[in-house]
Formats: structure tokens, sequence, C-alpha cells
């Protein structure tokens, strides 16, 4: 697969960032900022180029750590997922079925970015890895 350089510092910001702007969306139960953070999460799918808090991270910090590879396949398919799940979370709160049970989910969700940003742990790079193995053996 191919590999790509990224800020791990940056990244982690950047989950931070959404991660955060999701907990006010949940706090002040708007689901427009769902939608909003789950369109910027996406957006970071087609290109690491239009992942704002990324980017802006990296300008703001000089690029003074190294860069890491990573997988780019494994970066698209966990920005993919996050961006995915908030948005079936939006539309079940849009749509007005189960909003209370819409809102914990997406509670859920942002704890999942919470945990993949300050512990490291992403749900969604082990589903990623178990997709990958189960695919390349056939």
């Amino acid at each position: 697969m191919r590999q790509c350089s990224i800020y791990d510092s940056s990244l982690r910001f950047s989950r931070a960032t959404y991660g955060v702007l999701v907990l006010i969306a949940f706090f002040l139960h708007n689901q427009w900022l769902v939608l909003a953070a789950s369109i910027l999460i996406i957006l970071g799918v087609f290109s690491m180029k239009l992942n704002i808090p990324y980017q802006l991270h990296a300008l703001i910090s000089g690029r003074k750590v190294q860069p890491i590879q990573k997988e780019l396949g494994e970066l698209n398919f966990v920005a993919g997922m996050t961006g995915v799940l908030l948005l079936i979370g939006f539309l079940f709160i849009y749509l007005g079925k189960f909003v209370e049970i819409a809102w914990i989910y997406v509670l859920v969700v942002d704890l999942l970015i919470f945990l993949a940003c300050f512990v490291g742990f992403c749900v969604a790079t082990l589903m990623y890895v178990f997709f990958r193995k189960i695919f390349h053996r056939g």
C-alpha cells in the first residue's frame, strides 16, 4: 500500500478539534455542528490538504517534529469511517428518528474520537487491519 508522511501531533490535534466540535454539538444539541464535523472529516479522505485543523497545526508548529510513515489507505479508512458514523447520527437526528438515542450514539462516536486522539487506540484502525487481512487472503 502507498505510504505517506504525516505529523502525528498534527493528526492528534485535528482529531481533538473534531472531538471538541462534536462534544459542543452534543451539549448544545446542535445537529448542524455534527454535520459540519462529519463533512470536515470526510474531506480528509480525499486529501490531507483538505484536513483544515491538521494543516493549521502543521503550519503553526513549523514542522519541528519528524514526520512518520502511515499507510494512506488506513488514514482514508479512519477518516471515512468516522465521518460516515457522524453523518448517520446527523441523519437520525435530522429526520427525527430515535433522536435521544441518536444523540447518545453521537456521544459514543465522539468518545471513540477522543480515545484515538489521547490514548492512541483507534477502533477504525483495528477494523481496517482486520478487513485488510480478510480480503488479502483470498
